[in-house]
């Protein structure tokens, strides 16, 4: 090969090199940052996979670019360490592969015996006939060839390994991953299948893209990994979410059916019994199982709210004002109220049915029970209003109102601004979760004494 041809080949050559070396360090610091965060041991391994990448672009740049690494026993050493990184890039990114697919550490007695291996080939095959001048072509073959011969199979077993298994998740970041490898093997095979055919006589030169070809297969591996990683959480959260939910659902069937029968049993004995202590006492009983049971209900609509999915329909919301009415027609307090509302036909909305009733249903509801009942005129007014790009509810109540300083928490899970309130603190959250599930937004306006004004501002779908 002339020198001329050679000079566009080791200048691209060299860019690459460089490109590799810097993406080496980005990938190398972030693997270890998410292996720390998600706590995963392949993530280690395949982060210092990276600085193996990062080892042997560095030093193959050091012998490509002359200087004091270009011969004697520096050339020795940093040769040894060359192919030494190279073939840990291929070790460590199939160790990685086997810790994440059995789930286990590998263990480091045989970590260290693999590493020994590896370390003692890369010295053999640099002294192999060193000091031969006549032997340059079968050094060139044994440090160059070899080590991308091995590289490359390597590769190819993992990227096989990972695209046949079927522990493996079927996703993109897989399919990424195990295709970079595949094509880092054969380009490293093809790399090997050159120097073999130059050493036997031939006289073929390496493709002057074959150094970006590395770089571009090496990003590929590398948004690979980051995506299989991002779809195995996911697919581990959706299981533990799963999980939970069958827990959330059984457990709450579970506790409401004792505390139905506790009801029953109250009622009996309260229609049996005429003691006054005793009724008093079951009195007390029937409520605590009732307060019970609010909080079991609230907790199973707030999953409700949070675990479906939004369906979109054509809503009639005089309908579904009078569903809420009807639910809460039954409450303490609720049939003194007088209920400020015009129907109008034209009150249509697209919106999710479930999320709008459970915010409705809570900010009357809430407006029932924190009412004063007693004077002249207890209203609840309920407000629709249409604009271009928005629907706007109103519920306002002249009830008893929320002091101004527990405005900014009442949205809070659990939060509840008196002891003496009788709910669960966990409605106005579920009413605020279910309007940001709709992308809308929630606020208040209240005084203590005079009621409030709830506001939900919704997009139009």
């Amino acid at each position: 090969m002339r020198l001329s041809d050679e000079l566009p080949e080791i200048y691209y050559r060299t860019i690459a090199i460089y490109l590799e070396i810097v993406v080496g360090a980005v990938l190398f610091f972030m693997f270890l940052y998410f292996a720390k965060i998600y706590q995963r041991k392949f993530l280690r391994a395949w982060g210092y996979s990276w600085l193996a990448l990062i080892i042997f672009m560095s030093s193959t740049l050091l012998i490509t670019t002359g200087g004091y690494f270009s011969n004697g026993l520096p050339r020795v050493i940093m040769s040894s360490v060359s192919i030494a990184a190279c073939l840990s890039q291929m070790a460590l990114i199939l160790l990685g592969t086997y810790i994440h697919r059995r789930e286990q550490n590998f263990r480091t007695r045989h970590f260290i015996f693999f590493l020994s291996g590896i370390l003692a080939f890369s010295l053999l095959a640099v002294l192999f006939k060193n000091e031969v001048e006549e032997a340059a072509a079968q050094r060139y073959l044994v440090r160059v060839g070899v080590k991308y011969l091995l590289a490359g199979v390597g590769f190819l077993w993992a990227g096989l390994v990972i695209s046949t298994n079927p522990q493996f998740t079927r996703g993109l970041g897989q399919k990424m991953f195990s295709y970079s490898l595949i094509g880092l093997g054969l380009a490293d095979v093809y790399y090997a299948g050159i120097v073999a055919i130059n050493y036997l006589g031939g006289d073929l030169g390496i493709p002057i893209f074959y150094g970006l070809l590395e770089l571009i297969l090496n990003a590929i591996m590398a948004i690979g990994m980051v995506t299989w990683l991002l779809e195995d959480e996911r697919g581990k959260l959706k299981k533990a979410n799963s999980q939970l939910d069958s827990f959330l659902y059984s457990t709450s069937h579970d506790l409401r059916a004792p505390i139905a029968s506790i009801l029953g049993l109250t009622n009996l004995a309260k229609i049996e019994l005429r003691e006054e202590t005793a009724l008093k006492y079951f009195d007390m009983v029937e409520n605590r199982v009732k307060k019970m049971d609010l909080v079991i209900a609230d907790i199973l609509q707030f999953a409700r709210t949070t675990k479906a999915e939004l369906k979109l329909e054509q809503i009639d919301f005089n309908k579904l004002l009078q569903e809420v009415i009807s639910d809460l027609r039954f409450n303490e307090g609720a049939t003194a109220i007088h209920l400020r509302y015009t129907p109008n036909p034209s009150f249509q909305l697209l919106s999710d049915y479930t999320q709008l009733k459970i915010i409705l249903g809570n900010l009357v509801g809430n407006a029932v029970k924190y009412h004063h009942v007693e004077q002249a005129d207890p209203f609840i007014a309920v407000r629709l209003i249409t604009k271009k790009e928005e629907i706007i509810i109103e519920v306002e109540d002249n009830g008893t109102g929320i002091a101004k300083q527990y405005q900014e928490k009442i949205f809070t899970m659990f939060f509840r601004a008196s002891t003496k309130s009788e709910g669960t603190g966990l409605g106005l959250y579920i009413v605020g979760e279910a309007v940001a599930k709709l992308r809308g937004r929630i606020t208040v306006t209240s005084e203590v004494g005079k009621g409030s004004v709830f506001t939900v501002t919704l997009p139009k779908a």
